[in-house]
């Protein structure tokens, strides 16, 4: 998969650990569908974010993406919270 220069730093970790983990999850799954490149976009919307999917393992995932992650395009998510059983 073709990337940009910024792309293979961002692969290469030079924009920090959680653009390093996005990108390198954005290639894998470019590579599985065939695609040539990444596209431009303006807008994104996070789904499924919820601690009924997630579970503990999720929440210590995500909490590991936010020490360094950042947000380069508008990002809207659902609201979600965990659920007292």
């Amino acid at each position: 998969m073709e990337l940009t220069s910024e792309e293979q730093e961002m692969a290469a970790g030079k924009h920090g650990k959680a653009a390093q983990t996005a990108m390198n999850i954005l290639v894998t799954l470019g590579e599985i569908y065939g695609a040539k490149k990444l596209i431009d976009i303006t807008s994104v919307q996070i789904a499924g974010v919820s601690y009924a999917n997630l579970n503990e393992p999720g929440l210590a995932w995500l909490e590991e993406m936010a020490k360094d992650g950042k947000v380069r395009t508008f990002t809207t998510l659902n609201p979600a919270g965990k659920l007292n059983s």
